[in-house]
């Protein structure tokens, strides 16, 4: 939410899901093609890019004979070991359905570019991810539209099908795994109490030991539907409610009232668009974080707010090095 004046300059958080969007585009594609596979399984004409290299190789079983509903995961970097798995498992990917581009590009049509891509991905995995859930998908939610791509040999050869789904990426454009079908959960962008955001930068990363520096601590969860059972609260409605709330939660997370005041941390929370209300998403964080003294972004943290504290002065290390697409994150989101 855009900051709103200097009496309310102790709420200012960062915008997650810009994050996210941002490591989307400079991030080597991490959610346009963001389930690939690099070695040759078989598969027949047909393949699927690998990271950074679309056309690299054939596709294999798993991901072309999935139905809609269907869920995939894999552990290794390449995705090599990509299998179908039961979705009450852990599994990075559920599959929504195909989008058939044939009707956008002839036979003769070249291969398209990144843009292109990113941009097909949107608007037709989007399309059926959204008939998949019956209307009910969360562009701001945890989960996000990913798909396997043709491959520059399958193209050739005809192949104009997207394979469409839901994934859970972080911050960085990594991928967290994921239990049940997206239908079945509240698509809240939230985390659970007690875990530590990284930082790049000034930005916020994927999730740490509090013992690491880092952006910001969550410091509660909120459930909306409680206070506001019947319409979609106006911002400000929800601002005034998570003011008194969450200064409640986050000092008993604290350990006191005045804990994170005395070091040097700001409490402040996120609120609910329309869209995400109307798609059923109720929760959001409470948080503690500091700013640089500049006031130019979110400073380093170390250590959790339930003990001591080190603020630091300078931007965190920026982690430039590319992320390949489809690479399973470590730990828990």
């Amino acid at each position: 939410m855009a900051e709103r004046s200097d009496t309310q300059k102790h709420r200012r958080k960062p915008n997650t899901r810009l994050v996210m969007i941002a490591a989307a585009i400079g991030g080597a594609l991490v959610l346009l093609i963001s389930a690939l596979l690099n070695t040759p399984t078989g598969g027949g004409g047909s393949g699927i890019g690998g990271p950074g290299r679309e056309g690299a190789s054939p596709a294999t079983p798993p991901v072309f004979e999935a139905k809609a509903g269907t869920c995939l995961h894999w552990t290794e970097p390449d995705a090599r070991d990509i299998r179908q798995v039961k979705c009450g498992e852990r599994h990075l990917f559920e599959v929504t359905g195909k989008a058939d581009l044939n009707a956008d590009f002839a036979k003769t049509a070249p291969y398209p570019s990144a843009e292109q891509w990113q941009q097909l991905k949107q608007e037709r995995c989007t399309a059926v991810s959204e008939q998949y859930l019956r209307g009910r998908f969360d562009p701001n939610g945890r989960f996000s539209v990913g798909a396997f791509t043709p491959s520059q040999q399958g193209w050739g050869a005809g192949d104009r099908k997207l394979h469409c789904g839901l994934q859970q990426p972080g911050p960085s454009g990594k991928l967290y795994a994921s239990k049940g079908n997206v239908a079945s959960q509240d698509q809240s962008n939230t985390y659970e109490v007690g875990r530590c955001l990284g930082i790049n930068g000034t930005d916020v990363w994927d999730s740490v030991d509090c013992a690491q520096p880092h952006s910001v601590e969550i410091t509660g969860v909120v459930d909306l539907g409680t206070e506001f059972p019947a319409e979609y609260p106006s911002e400000d409605d929800q601002d005034g409610f998570l003011a008194t709330r969450c200064g409640e939660l986050t000092a008993e997370y604290a350990g006191s009232p005045t804990a994170v005041a005395d070091k040097k941390l700001v409490a402040y929370w996120d609120t609910l668009p329309q869209e995400s209300w109307d798609a059923g998403s109720r929760e959001v964080n409470c948080k503690a974080s500091a700013q640089l003294p500049d006031g130019s972004g979110l400073a380093p943290i170390t250590g959790s707010v339930k003990g001591d504290v080190q603020v630091g002065q300078e931007p965190a290390p920026q982690d430039t090095a590319p992320i390949e697409p489809g690479v399973p994150a470590a730990g828990e989101r």
